[in-house]
């Protein structure tokens, strides 16, 4: 129990540290910050004026739960105003129909999470109506990674998290994406009806693709922030009293501050979508107001024996936020991909938000059910399940990655610059490029200049947006970037959004695909060697015949262009950096030597 004085800072930084080593590990501050913090990445958001709510610790106690379960009331509560969400079911369908097909379907992102808006009153409201209710999320939601109240004066908040945002300390960088949700039956099953549901769940392909999607993306925020390497772990799954989640571990090591890291983590995909950036405009775009504090994470920082910093941080889903007037309000969400079902995703917010409901709503209380999982702890086909999901992902990223990796020349360090299109898979692409002992250069699309460009070779990388708009300025200055590389005949890589450029340079046609390949893996044929790949495009270029000079790689049945080389150039649709690109990194490799090749 952490209690102390509370402040509203505007930026992260200006959260109070301390610094000298305490005795024992000690709490300086725990923080709820608003999704419009976002801002400080230089991201678009609906800025109502939120604040960092900080409480400075100045008292910290331990207490065992089964103290604290008998210290807490459980008083009954009654509503003055019921819970109703700010969008029906059809106008919420209607939205997620709108993302699939207006969003994805146009080359904007992968996911997204637009969530639905509840609201309600507790007649009478006092400070025992938060803690029946933190007792009620205690005693029955079990597995989740935080439950807690926070008070600042003004406002509760009391919730029951699944998700680990992000962890940082001694080094250590900690990050546990999120997707995938099995709903658990109300009724009695028996284990044999149980394990071949959740089987079935283990085994569906859009679940699976949709959490290689956010590991995909918080992979891009790990290869930003470790600069020392690190490894996947999983898939994991994890029970709580009403829904099985599917996750990963990512785990790596960073010289960064703790501020800093929490800074490059804003935030979690699970809960915005990808690329983030864009997320956030279509975000924006679909909202009628803030956020608040949806989505976004906790700060709890602290200081261990020895001085070290670290910092935990749950995402705040699952989160009501209570007024001293007894108004509540929460959100939830679910994550659309291009093959969601509406029906299916309004129903999945409403069973993420009933632990929340009913542990406020008291006739929908009942005793903690329990666990499932623990049935077939040790079932073998349930791991030979989940260990196959990892079969064909890339195996740079599930170990530890060192500079060890060799270009077969002993020449001086190759120097790489990367264009930045908006997403930050380009961050992948840095640190699987480092492996090589490559130095690269990030910059932004916006400020490239060709011929200030002294780099061996240069990446025209991924993002969102359409090839084909002429009236876009990106695309513009893509098409000029595209133009001049190849009239300099400078040596150059294009990655998706920066392939289907190349095509356009080169007179191809690109039309957009009837069914979107976002995070979708395939095997081609690259360059006459079978590959499995990771496709995150809504455009492809296309081609009829031979050309002169130009090695294609393609669907021989569609003429959509999977890859394209010549002496100087190498164009690829999928994303060689990607989880989802088996041999990624041997495919970068040979992309490399080929292109300094004498």
């Amino acid at each position: 129990m952490l209690t102390g004085t509370a402040s509203k800072p505007h930026t992260i930084d200006e959260i109070p540290r301390k610094h000298s080593a305490p005795d024992g590990t000690t709490y300086d501050t725990i923080s709820m910050i608003p999704f419009s913090q976002i801002k400080e990445r230089g991201y678009n958001v609906i800025d109502e004026g939120d604040k960092i709510l900080s409480i400075h610790v100045e008292d910290q106690q331990e207490i065992f739960v089964d103290e604290l379960l008998e210290l807490l009331p459980d008083i009954p509560i009654k509503l003055r105003r019921d819970i109703e969400y700010d969008m029906s079911s059809q106008e919420y369908e209607a939205v997620i129909q709108d993302i699939i097909t207006k969003e994805i379907g146009n080359g904007e992102g992968a996911n997204f999470v637009i969530p639905r808006n509840a609201t309600g009153a507790i007649e009478d409201f006092s400070t025992h109506h938060i803690l029946t209710i933190f007792k009620a999320l205690l005693q029955n939601d079990y597995g989740t990674y935080w439950k807690f109240v926070f008070y600042d004066g003004e406002r509760f908040f009391v919730g029951s998290t699944p998700e680990r945002h992000l962890y940082a300390g001694k080094g250590h960088v900690k990050m546990n994406p999120i997707s995938g949700t099995f709903r658990k039956s109300n009724k009695p099953q028996l284990r044999k009806d149980f394990k071949k549901e959740l089987l079935a769940f283990l085994r569906d392909p859009k679940e699976i693709n949709e959490l290689f999607m956010v590991v995909d993306e918080e992979l891009k925020m790990m290869a930003k922030m470790c600069d020392q390497g690190g490894i996947i772990v999983g898939p994991i799954l994890k029970e709580m009293s009403r829904l099985i989640h599917s996750e990963y571990l990512l785990t790596g090591k960073s010289s960064k501050d703790i501020f800093e890291l929490f800074k490059d983590s804003m935030y979690a995909a699970t809960v915005v979508g990808s690329p983030l950036e864009n997320a956030c405009n279509i975000i924006q775009k679909y909202s009628s107001g803030s956020r608040r504090y949806y989505g976004s994470a906790m700060m709890l920082v602290g200081r261990d024996k020895d001085g070290n910093d670290f910092l935990d941080s749950p995402i705040t889903i699952r989160t009501a936020e209570i007024d001293l007037s007894g108004n509540l309000s929460f959100s939830v969400g679910a994550t659309l991909v291009r093959d969601s079902v509406p029906s299916e995703e309004v129903q999945e917010t409403e069973f993420k938000a009933m632990a929340l409901v009913s542990s406020i709503v008291p006739h929908q209380r009942g005793p903690a059910k329990d666990p499932m999982l623990q049935k077939l702890y040790n079932d073998d086909e349930i791991i030979e399940t989940l260990v196959q999901r990892n079969q064909d992902l890339s195996n740079f990223w599930f170990f530890q990655q060192e500079q060890n990796l060799t270009l077969g020349q002993n020449k001086k360090p190759l120097k790489i610059t990367i264009i930045h299109n908006g997403d930050d898979f380009v961050y992948m692409l840095r640190h699987l490029l480092h492996a090589f002992g490559v130095i690269t250069h990030i910059e932004h699309f916006s400020s490239y200049k060709v011929t200030q460009d002294d780099s061996a070779i240069t990446i025209l990388g991924p993002g969102p947006g359409n090839p084909n708009d002429e009236d876009s300025e990106k695309i513009q200055i893509n098409m000029d970037i595209a133009r001049d590389l190849l009239k300099g005949n400078k040596k150059s890589i294009f990655i998706c959004l920066g392939h289907q450029i190349l095509c356009r340079q080169l007179g191809f046609t690109v039309v957009k695909k009837q069914v979107p390949l976002q995070g979708i893996q395939m095997q081609i044929n690259l360059f006459g060697k079978k590959e499995i790949v990771g496709f995150y495009n809504t455009f492809v270029g296309k081609h009829s015949k031979d050309h002169n000079n130009l090695q294609i790689s393609s669907d021989w049945k569609t003429g959509e262009i999977h890859a394209i080389r010549s002496r100087n150039f190498i164009g690829f649709q999928f994303h060689p950096e990607s989880i989802l690109t088996k041999n990624g990194h041997r495919i970068i490799e040979k992309s490399l030597q080929f292109l300094l090749a004498d």
